[in-house]
């Protein structure tokens, strides 16, 4: 159905958003009758992932505070993930910390990222990567936000590189793939410049002045940015900060105009252009950045189109 729903067969596209959500209402409404919790927290988490996308926050709460009465990660998370390949569910946790940051209420998205650190993660297989991968990739950016870049980078080493690496290695493939060096990449230089390490590897220097290293399908990086943001708004980032870094005249353009083309490739991509919803938490990762941005160039008469 929601195949059908996302190419227009069920109905006109002004209709889409309502019909969308009296579906996922309707599967809430069918699991818990059946009386699976597997089944019926999957349901409620889905709802919780619609509003989250839709914008609709305080509905997606409500969804999440339903599913933690039923969900019981050491009786059914092996159970959701047999039934759906990963634990959709505790996945729910970070769409949720997305929510409450939307609304402000930081301490509550703080706690669910502890919750999940904590509690979830011991529990989840290290195999299932892509699991991982959806966890943890809210809570990385909200920590870093709030002033804690190395716990973000550890999170993101422990939970994600490092089991990939040992369990496919260099061959290996998940959806999440794209934003792994990307990911590492900023964690790793903001983590200097906020003096939490000493350094970091001088091949990101270079790595970022090619602007091919850092474009990506506009599909797969929206697809990875709703779970917070996506490999080009973290490499517009890493451009930004290094041009603070480096004083070369020439790689300070370069990386600035990176910067620009990436800043206005990813807002295309989350703004709601072309009648899509409007990803609210992509949007919220990359607008500062385009603002300061903005600034720089301003005050620099850089002169590079924006």
């Amino acid at each position: 159905m929601f195949f059908l729903l996302k190419y227009g067969a069920l109905c006109e596209p002004s209709e889409e958003v309502e019909t969308e959500l009296e579906l996922v209402s309707k599967f809430v409404m069918e699991t818990k009758i059946h009386g699976d919790p597997v089944h019926y927290g999957r349901a409620l988490a889905m709802q919780g992932e619609t509003c989250h996308r839709l914008g609709r926050f305080e509905s997606a709460i409500r969804s999440h505070m339903k599913l933690k009465e039923v969900y019981d990660v050491d009786k059914h998370s092996a159970l959701v993930v047999a039934s759906y390949a990963s634990d959709r569910c505790a996945q729910n946790f970070g769409c949720t910390a997305n929510c409450y940051m939307r609304l402000g209420q930081v301490d509550k998205a703080l706690e669910i990222a502890d919750h999940i650190e904590y509690i979830i993660m011991p529990k989840m297989d290290p195999k299932n990567v892509h699991n991982s991968a959806v966890m943890v990739f809210p809570i990385i950016w909200i920590l870093k936000d709030n002033g804690m870049v190395e716990r973000s980078m550890n999170i993101l080493e422990n939970f994600v590189q490092k089991p990939f690496d040992e369990f496919f290695g260099e061959d290996g493939s998940t959806p999440f793939l794209p934003a792994f060096k990307p990911f590492k990449i900023l964690l790793e230089i903001a983590s200097v410049m906020e003096g939490d390490m000493e350094s970091f590897e001088d091949d990101y220097l270079d790595w970022a002045l090619d602007l091919m290293n850092m474009k990506h399908n506009p599909n797969t990086d929206a697809g990875i940015g709703f779970f917070g943001r996506g490999p080009m708004s973290a490499s517009a980032e890493t451009c930004l900060r290094l041009s603070k870094l480096t004083e070369d005249p020439e790689k300070e353009r370069k990386y600035l105009e990176n910067c620009s083309k990436l800043v206005q490739l990813t807002i295309s991509g989350c703004d709601g252009t072309g009648g899509s919803a409007i990803n609210h938490t992509a949007l919220a990762q990359i607008k500062p950045v385009s603002n300061e941005l903005q600034e720089v160039l301003k005050e620099e008469g850089k002169g590079l189109a924006y």
